[in-house]
């Protein structure tokens, strides 16, 4: 087997796309990797954006999600098919398939950061939107970024 090298991938580094009151960045997949990883995407969404809605229902996929929320406001909530759970930093929520979800965050007075979590990068539907409007699904400020944090430029 062909060892392949590490990589670095800080958020501070990684463009993210923006869609209304949301915004994704992928920091691992497949193409940033050069091998087949877990992806990892950072959202945040806006204080008083939602990702559906009661009459949009937001989103069922065919494979399972994990969500990590990162921070967010009493008073934000995922909602689990009809089931509406008020989050707080450090939840872990493993939705199965066909589960529709979506995240509120009406009340919240700051923005809600999110960890969602794919087994294949394939399987989160931002990667085509980026890919779609970018030509790549991952964009970086600067790509010499873990270079320059080794010391080597």
């Amino acid at each position: 087997m062909e060892k392949k090298p590490w990589k670095l991938v800080n958020a501070e580094n990684v463009v993210g796309y923006v869609d209304g009151d949301y915004e994704s960045k992928m920091l691992t997949g497949d193409e940033m990797a050069g091998m087949p990883v877990i992806n990892i995407n950072e959202g945040t969404l806006a204080p008083g954006g939602t990702t559906g809605g009661p009459d949009l229902k937001g989103a069922a996929h065919d494979d399972t999600e994990i969500y990590y929320i990162i921070d967010c406001d009493p008073e934000t909530y995922v909602w689990l098919d009809d089931d509406c759970l008020e989050t707080k930093p450090g939840d872990v929520i493993i939705i199965p398939p066909q589960t529709w979800h979506w995240i509120d965050n009406r009340k919240g007075k700051k923005p809600y950061r999110i960890f969602t979590y794919w087994p294949r990068q394939e399987q989160n539907g931002m990667f085509f939107v980026r890919e779609k409007a970018w030509g790549t699904s991952v964009r970086n400020l600067d790509d010499d970024y873990q270079e320059k944090r080794m010391g080597r430029k």
